[in-house]
């Protein structure tokens, strides 16, 4: 079983997010796609996507990894992604 998903695997797998929102210190809680976090990361045209998503956005609260949902299509429909966690934990 893969262990958590680290920040820093992230960006080393998919580079710095074209978009934040949010923090590792926000007080606010947020909820999308049934996922609570307090910052989101979002890359439009990640490099190397495992899912082959031309828009990704990860979900935190605080250092965890909460969530990530993927776009397959520009202008398409989200999707939950929960393949992230395999995939990370196989690059580490």
């Amino acid at each position: 079983m893969p262990g958590p998903i680290l920040r820093n695997a992230v960006v080393k797998c998919f580079g710095t997010p074209n978009q934040t929102e949010g923090s590792v210190n926000e007080p606010r809680e947020r909820e999308e796609y049934g996922m609570e976090f307090n910052e989101k990361w979002t890359y439009r045209g990640p490099r190397r996507d495992p899912a082959g998503a031309v828009e990704r956005t990860i979900y935190w609260h605080r250092y965890d990894y909460v969530g990530s949902v993927i776009r397959k299509t520009k202008g398409g429909e989200w999707e939950k992604d929960d393949t992230l966690p395999q995939v990370l934990g196989r690059a580490a």
